[in-house]
This record gives C-alpha cells, structure tokens and sequence, in this order.
C-alpha cells in the first residue's frame, strides 16, 4: 500500500541557527516579539499539510517541527512519498532535510511545497516533484485520487498560555486560499495568481465547517477563519450571517483576516452576531493605494470595532519610496492614536514573485541580499535600494517601532480586554438577541482579567501603570468585584510571571514539541 509523510522544516528555530529574525513557530512572534512576558504563547503548527493528509486517501504521516535526527527515523520506516513544506526564508532549512531523505530513504520520492515553491528550479534543490500551487489536488492528480472529491476540514487545535497559564484553545476552520487583491508585495496573492480559491464556496458551508468543528465537543468555542480577506465577497459574508441567525450555537468568537473594503460593507453589529471578534487588517502607508482600502476611513472604522468589543490587529507597512524617517514617525503616531489592539511592523519586501520584485528587479534596486541570503526575506529587513533610508536605519526604525507601541499602548492582551469591557457596556442592552449574548460573553472574558492585573501592573512602566490600574477600575465597576476564589487565584499570578520571566532570561521551552499525526493508518 502506497504510504506519505509530510513534514515541516525541521527546528531548532533562532537567529543563532541561521534564521532571519521574522521566522519562528508561534505566530504571535511577528506581533508582540518586544512584549515580553505579556506575549501569548502557542505553537503554530504547519496547517497545510495536515489539511492535504485530510483530503487523499492514501495513508499518511505528518510531522510539525522535527529534528533531523526524528525526521530521518521516521523515513526510515517506509514512504513512497515525502512532501516538504517551506517558505523562502526557510530554505536553508530545507537542504540538509533533503540530503538526509537522499541518503535514508534514497527510495522514496521527494515533492517540495509550499511558498518557497516560488524560487525558480535553478534555486531549489532536486526533487522528483514540485507543488507549485493548490496541494490537495496536486496530491490528488499524483496518487491518482479523484481531484473533484469534496474537501474534508481536518481538525486543528492550538493551546495558548500567557504568564505559563493556560489562556484558551483555538480551532482551525480553512475557507479559502489567495487573495483577488493583489498588492504588490504580497507573496501569497500572487503565489495564487491574484485568484481565491474558495475551499468553502459560500456562507452556509463556511457555517458547518464551524458548527462540525463546534459539536465535535472539543471544548472550543474559538475560531480561526483561514482566509486572506474574508467578508470582501460579500455574499458569502452574509450567507454566514443568515446562517448563524438561523442556528442555536451559543457565541463563538472568530478570528479573520479582512480589508477596509470589505469591513466597509458590513455594519459592526452584523460582524458581532457572526461572532467575529478579532481583524487582522493591512495599515499601509497613507499613500500606498492599494485599492483595499478604500471604505471607511481608519479612524471610523477602528472606533466602530474597539466600541463593539472587536479586537483589531493592525499590520503596518514600512519602506515605500514617498517615505522619509519622518514620514514613517509621523504614520506611526496617527496610528497609535487610533489605539489598536495589536500591531504588526513589517519592512515592504520584493519576495519573489511579485510585482514588486520585477520591478525592484528592472530598475536595478535589488540588493544582494536577495539572491544570497533567503533567511533575511522575512520582513525584518530591506530587500532594496530606498531612495531615503538605509537598510540599517531602516531595520533600526522597524524594531524601535515595536517597542514604542509597547511603551505607549501597554501590552496587547489588556487592550484586548479593554475592547471586551468596551463591547459589553455599549452592547448589552441591545435588540438582537444574539447581541446581548455575545455582550455577555464579552463581560465574563473581561471579568476573568482582573486576576492578571495586580500583578502585572507592578511589571510595566509608569504611563501602562496607570492605563491597567484604570482599567482595573472599571473591570471592578462594570463586571462586579472578584470572588474569594478568584482572589487566591490572582495572588498566585506573580509566582506564574517570575516563571515566565526564568524561562525567557534561561531560554527555556524556546522550541516547539514535535507533533506527529496519522491518517487512515496506524504506526
């Protein structure tokens, strides 16, 4: 019987193993890398190939961050097939996996995928096959599986601790893949050229994907929307929303990635009754143009969500010609006025295959890092000849960017409080009733919080002192007074912090578990 695995790239993660400083396994790194402590933790697993392994019917292996050594004894134990999954700046990774698949399983077939799968063949090392594009029906067309059946959503969990408590469990729902959009430096929107391919077509499909997911009983009531700008097409949107008016499933929470575009088509109540309570949403300099962000303004539009209890994570873009240092402070603090939730910072990048990197390319701006060094293309540093900033100053600026957020704003997981107090109070008297249950929902996260605070407000500077000792205030006014039990339990919270706080200065637990799932088969 044929047999796959599929794997990740193989860790130890870190600058110190030739990585860029932009890559690691837990997501929340590229968001709150300077936050310390106050970083959730949580591995991020590579959803990709557990999603391919879930739709052939061919048995399969997966591994999410082996060693070498592991991945090698896992070879040895019989594939026809071995499928690598990596992105550009995790090439270097990559090659000593491949001369170990050569050498302990010379037998076995080797495929490459993934958006490193970008890199022109020249780049790569040889490989029987490359998936350049949608893996399910590549996987399909190769095991000659019928490429047409349905697509099955695999089940995904992420654990999340913050302080080494456990904070929540999150489930994986995956709509869609490309991004119709097309902004110059998106490597994802073109690796699909500029096309959506909708794994869920509608709303009501995207609906049982989660309800399925929900009446598993796995205890999770969170979820994340895989899709690079969910609600642009706005039927599908509100196909979701009649669907979960129609349903009896308590409020979830979800998470997505959207545009201003399409934010812009849906009243902030509606995305409340969809559950969705967390927006990834693109901040490009004022003059970028892209045409997703035309809508509402930033301003209208961060106020709305913050006021409705919607957590907006705001990914700024750093590095367009018209910007100066200035220019880049200047567009910083009107961000920081609008307060969000959590931000990313990323230096605008020519990855390959994009616009951006034919013509950085024929104007003769690239500089050599791009060809010689892949770690580097990772957001964190600049891949190009700037008309007004060094590739130092550049890095410079970025990195200094994160840490004044922190500085100003505090840490990211009380603003998210703050939006959950903000949502209960202006939405618990309203009509719908799905509305005022998703208030509720609202004030018991909120309530929850106050067992960090004492201890986190004797950890952060003056001005996030006073912002959490405020907020502290009206988490007492609004949501009621801790319980004797909750009392003992926040005393306990400093005991947790100094833990953390050991673990970061030792650099323990700095690598991910390695996580081995089967499929169709036993071994």
């Amino acid at each position: 019987m044929t047999r796959v695995l599929f794997s990740s790239v193989c860790k130890p993660f870190g600058e110190e193993y030739g990585d860029g400083f932009g890559a690691s396994y837990e997501g929340s790194h590229q968001l709150m890398w300077a936050q310390g402590m106050f970083r959730p933790r949580g591995v991020t697993t590579q959803w990709g190939i557990d999603f391919i392994a879930e739709n052939i019917k061919t048995p399969t292996t997966t591994l999410h961050y082996p060693t070498l050594k592991e991945f090698a004894e896992e070879l040895k134990k019989g594939y026809d097939y071995v499928g690598i999954a990596f992105i550009v700046p995790t090439l270097h990774k990559l090659l000593p996996m491949v001369e170990i698949a050569r050498k302990v399983a010379p037998q076995t077939k080797l495929i490459l995928g993934g958006y490193g799968t970008v890199l022109d063949d020249e780049r790569l090392p040889k490989a029987d096959y490359i998936c350049r594009g949608e893996g399910v029906r590549f996987m399909r067309e190769l095991l000659g599986e019928d490429v047409d059946a349905p697509i099955k959503q695999p089940v995904i969990l992420q654990d999340t601790q913050l302080f080494s408590l456990p904070l929540g469990r999150t489930g994986y729902v995956f709509a869609g893949l490309g991004c119709p959009n097309g902004c110059d430096f998106c490597a994802t929107s073109h690796y699909f050229k500029r096309k959506h391919i909708q794994f869920l077509p509608d709303g009501e499909s995207i609906f049982r994907a989660v309800e399925d997911l929900y009446r598993k009983d796995l205890g999770v009531t969170t979820y994340w929307i895989n899709d690079e700008d969910f609600l642009l097409n706005k039927k599908r949107g509100q196909g979701y929303l009649e669907a979960i008016r129609r349903s009896d499933l308590p409020p979830l929470s979800l998470s997505i990635f959207s545009s201003v575009k399409a934010l812009s088509q849906f009243k902030p109540t509606e995305l409340v009754e969809m559950g969705i309570d967390w927006i990834w949403v693109g901040y490009e300099g004022k003059r970028a143009g892209f045409s997703k962000m035309e809508g509402k303004s930033y301003a209208e539009l961060f106020r709305e969500l913050h006021s409705h209890g919607i957590t907006v994570n705001a990914s700024m873009i750093i590095g367009f010609d018209y910007q100066t240092p200035e220019i880049i402070w200047e567009e910083f603090d009107e961000l920081m006025r609008l307060r969000p939730s959590i931000c990313q910072f990323l230096i605008y990048g020519p990855a390959y295959g994009t616009p951006l990197h034919d013509r950085m390319r024929a104007e003769g701006r690239l500089l050599p890092m791009i060809d010689n060094d892949y770690s580097k293309q990772d957001g964190f540093s600049l891949g190009f000849d700037h008309p007004h900033i060094s590739p130092e100053e550049m890095e410079a600026l970025q990195r200094s960017m994160y840490r004044q957020e922190f500085e100003r704003l505090g840490p990211s997981v009380f603003r998210v409080v703050d939006d959950c107090l903000a949502g209960y109070r202006n939405l618990k008297g309203h009509d719908a009733p799905r509305v005022r249950a998703k208030a509720e929902r609202y004030r018991e996260k909120a309530h929850r919080a106050q067992m960090l605070l004492p201890g986190a407000i004797r950890r952060v500077n003056s001005s996030s002192s006073v912002l959490l000792s405020n907020l502290q205030r009206d988490l007492r006014e609004y949501t009621g007074k801790m319980t004797p039990l909750e009392s003992l339990k926040s005393r306990l919270v400093p005991a947790a912090m100094n833990l953390t706080s050991l673990k970061l200065a030792l650099g323990l637990d700095n690598q991910p578990p390695l996580t081995r799932k089967t499929f169709r088969h036993d071994g």
